[in-house]
Parts: C-alpha cells; structure tokens; sequence
C-alpha cells in the first residue's frame, strides 16, 4: 500500500506530531511504502527521512489571505508534486490540511482518512465542511474528541476511536543509575521532588495553573521542584507568548522553577521526574503528555477535560483534578509527589497500566486496517 501522509513541521512541537511520526514509522516497518509531504523541517526530519520513501517540501496547502495569487500557485504546484506520487490513500492528521488532501485526492483517485487529534475550531469555515464530505474514514483519538466534531459535519457511521497508542520500549522506567545521572543533570538532591511540566507553553494548556499551584505546594513542602520544558505552538502569536511567558516566571516568584525550551527527547526529564502534571484548560483530545510519563512509571496528574478522563480510568481515575482549581492540584501534588515513601508500588502500577492500555501494536492494526478498506487492499 502506498501511504501519503501531511505534515506541518517536522518537529517537537506538540503531541500530534510525535503520534503521526510514529504511526507513520509503524506503517513502514510493515512494509507500506509511506511518501510525506511537509511544509517545515524541524528536529524530527531526520527521522522521517529514515524511512519515508519519498519527502518533498511544499510551501502550503491553504491559499494565504496576505498573499493569495502566489499561495494559490503554491497550493497548485504542492497538488501536483503529491499527485505524481501516486498514492493508494491519503492520511491526514491536521483539518487545515483536508482541502489539500482532498484535491489530490480527486484527482489521483484515492481516498481520504482523517486522524483526527484536535478538538474543532471556534468558527467553522466553509472550506472545512466541504472537506469534512470528502473524507472517506476518520480515526478519532478520543470519544469526547469525535463528539464534538459530529455537529459540524463529521460522520459518525464513518468514525471510530483509535486510541493513540506508545511504543513501550522507548518509553519505559530507568533504571537507578540512569534515574540518579538525570537528577544530577538537574542539580537535585536526594530529597528533592522533581514536578515536571512537558509540552506546549500556551496559555489553553494551563500552565499558569500548574505553577500557582505549585508555588503554593512548595510554601509548606519546601522539597518540591518544579521543571517546565517546552515552547510556544506553531502559528502562536509571538507577543502574546513572550508575554505569556514573562507572566509565567512572575507568577513563580521565588520558588525553585527550572525552564527549558522544547526538545525531541524528553526520556531523561521522566528519569528525574516524582511526578508529571497536564494541567489543560481546553479539552485536551488524548494527550501523549499523560501517557508517556505513566509508561516511564511516573505518575500523572491530569484536568479531567477532553479525553483524559477516558485515559486515567480504573484505579488511575484518582488523578484527575478538576480543570483551573489551584487548589485542588496544590493539595493533589503535595499528596502524589512524595509517593515512592508513601505508596512505593505506584510507579508498576502505572507501569502495568501503559503496558495493558496503550499498546502500539494494537492502534497501529487499526490504522492500517482502516487505511487498507479505504484504498480497497484485501
């Protein structure tokens, strides 16, 4: 089967880029030929090159508003260059790009598949509506996820969840050589707590609500620390995420906070890490930040928005934390940091869990299958 996927960057940007990097590796590794077209390199392109057949640059698959007979040439020409492709279908991970898929769709005769992994747009555009027709399956992240999409458009017969899936080699425990070298790494002591934020810093995934809540933990458990890694999203409006971020390092005053921009490889913070925070104001669809840590054995402390509460179930229902309560996450990182005294079997707990619910394997069999109906492989 001849795969053509579409990226954005290729880079450590957010969630959604790490899944369909690892998707798409999957799909190759079982002998699918996958194409990628992209519009901008970043720190994963390496990787990608390592297996996609072919990758080609394009300069956009929207016409711009500020440039539009120029951005329109580029969509025509970006059109033609994956059409000479020939691809069995297009697999498609951003809405933005559905217009694109959908054209060289039309015209190479192959179907579209939608993984889809963002909530929809405030506004609905009437492109999207058009494209949303043109979809032939879509592969939801989350239940909440598709629900919110099925007024505008969506398919509910031609919709089911895929739950995104983690390769649980890559993500596993280290060992305590390899936990104590990363501590080091982060100048923390023995009885230091490491609290740990990895993802985008914008202001709908409520980091400001992690580091009030974390100054006020600190105030009576002065062993916490707190690490923020990540940076702004792509298309974020640069001002507004300096100032954004100034108001972050305000707001944490004098309490011990580590900042660190984005990275492709974030294993060694979960080596050092007691615990990981997604402190999301927006409902977050099924975040890779909740599901990575919990396979490293680190416990998670989640908003119960989006399709986290459809992620820590079970015993792991405990973590959620109602989204924006300040004080509802302090009290709930006082009482998980310092688990490895207080309940030392958390971390195999959590452990076990990734490794029951969060199979690779099993989402990547649905995906190619799916994949495999849409372009009529037996």
């Amino acid at each position: 089967m001849r795969v053509l996927t579409v990226a954005n960057h290729l880079g450590a940007r957010g969630g959604l880029e790490r899944t369909q990097l690892t998707n798409c590796r999957a799909l190759a590794d079982r002998g699918h030929r996958v194409d990628l077209v992209f519009q901008s390199a970043g720190d994963f392109e390496a990787r990608w090159r390592d297996f996609v057949e072919n990758a080609v640059c394009i300069p956009n698959t929207l016409p711009r508003r500020a440039s539009p007979l120029r951005s329109t040439t580029g969509v025509v020409g970006a059109v033609r260059a994956a059409v000479r492709l020939r691809p069995d279908v297009l697999y498609v991970y951003r809405y933005w790009d559905l217009p694109y898929a959908a054209a060289v769709g039309a015209l190479s005769r192959a179907p579209v598949v939608f993984h889809l992994c963002l909530p929809p747009p405030n506004s609905m555009p009437a492109w999207l509506r058009w494209s949303l027709g043109r979809v032939h399956t879509t592969l939801s992240v989350s239940q909440d996820t598709a629900r919110r999409w099925y007024p505008l458009g969506l398919d509910p017969a031609h919709t089911q969840v895929v739950t995104t899936g983690i390769d649980t080699d890559e993500f596993a425990p280290a060992d305590e050589a390899a936990r104590v070298t990363a501590r080091q790494a982060l100048g923390l002591g023995d009885g230091d707590h490491l609290v740990l934020y990895a993802g985008r810093i914008g202001r709908e995934k409520g980091v400001d609500i992690l580091v009030e809540a974390f100054r006020r933990a600190a105030e009576g458990m002065p062993s916490l620390r707190l690490a923020v890694v990540g940076g702004p999203s792509i298309g974020a409006d640069p001002a507004d995420s300096a100032t954004y971020a100034a108001e972050l390092r305000q707001g944490a005053g004098d309490s011990p906070v580590q900042w660190f921009d984005a990275r492709p490889d974030v294993r060694p913070l979960f080596a050092a890490a007691d615990l990981s925070v997604v402190p999301s104001l927006w409902p977050e669809p099924l975040s890779r930040a909740v599901m990575e840590p919990l396979a490293c054995g680190v416990p998670v402390l989640a908003s119960d928005v989006g399709g986290s509460a459809e992620l820590l179930v079970g015993p792991l229902a405990e973590f959620l934390v109602p989204p924006g309560d300040v004080g509802a996450l302090a009290a709930a990182i006082r009482t998980t940091a310092p688990w490895r005294a207080r309940r030392p079997t958390l971390g195999a707990e959590c452990r076990a869990f990734a490794l029951e619910h969060l199979s690779l394997a099993r989402e990547v069999d649905l995906i190619e299958a799916a994949l495999l109906h849409a372009a009529r492989i037996d």
